[in-house]
């Protein structure tokens, strides 16, 4: 067993016990909260953000994560976050950041049976088999209600993890939800996990620490009776120009 083996099986390890911890501790308050909140999820979430920054303290590969633009964060709530994702950390990373939010993932672990679909109802991660057009809809129906209870949504419109610099086509699920619930998009730039681990394989690509950098652009609102692929296309348009100028 080599060492980039080594370190990815201890940093697999140690998320997986500290998500332990996190569950023991966040989902008795969960289940209480049902009791005074329309969401009690938003607790679940506040305890396992701090596990999630424990877990990027003690991760071997992570170097200084300097995040830009800290003014759009958690200020145009409820809106739609779109980001860009080279890496599967990126999700939790902007859940250390992020308040009071949904989620889709293509991962079957979000609803496999032993977590007792913990993760879509506690978390806010909803599980999205791919292909499955109904379970699309259904997931799409309770976003939006997400958004009328002031719930935000994480989003990486790309629909997979993307190592190039020139992003893939966007899908259009995001825009039409901002253009039908009337709120703002809000783009995020994400640099330097894909060089940690990146699509394809759970072995870590280095043994140096690696500096990230997340970047929340200014909101973008959908205009006057602009089509949601319009909206979507010009949104790409202006998380590809940051990127560019920046390579």
């Amino acid at each position: 067993m080599n060492a980039k083996t080594l370190i990815s099986f201890y940093t697999y390890a140690l998320f997986i016990l500290l998500m332990l911890f996190a569950l023991l501790s966040a989902y008795p308050l969960f289940l209480i909260a049902h009791l005074w909140s329309k969401k009690p999820r938003i607790y679940f979430q506040k305890i396992v953000q701090q596990y999630f920054k424990l877990f990027y303290k003690l991760m071997p590969l992570m170097g200084k994560i300097t995040v830009k633009n800290r003014e759009n964060i958690n200020t145009f709530h409820p809106c739609i976050y779109v980001s860009s994702h080279q890496s599967s950390i990126d999700y939790t990373l902007l859940a250390t950041l992020i308040d009071d939010y949904v989620t889709p993932s293509n991962h079957f672990i979000s609803d496999y049976f032993l977590f007792m679909k913990i993760p879509r109802y506690a978390l806010g991660v909803h599980y999205i088999p791919k292909g499955n057009l109904d379970e699309v809809e259904s997931v799409y129906k309770s976003f939006s209600k997400a958004l009328q209870l002031n719930s935000s949504i994480i989003i990486f419109p790309e629909g997979t993890r993307n190592p190039s610099s020139k992003f893939k086509r966007f899908k259009s699920g995001a825009f039409r939800l901002a253009i039908q619930e009337g709120v703002p998009v809000v783009p995020v730039i994400i640099k330097g996990t894909g060089s940690i681990v990146s699509k394809g394989s759970n072995i870590s690509k280095t043994l140096e620490r690696k500096e990230i950098e997340i970047t929340f652009l200014k909101p973008i609102y959908a205009n006057k009776d602009e089509k949601f692929l319009s909206f979507g296309h010009r949104v790409q348009e202006v998380m590809q120009l940051e990127i560019d100028a920046h390579i």
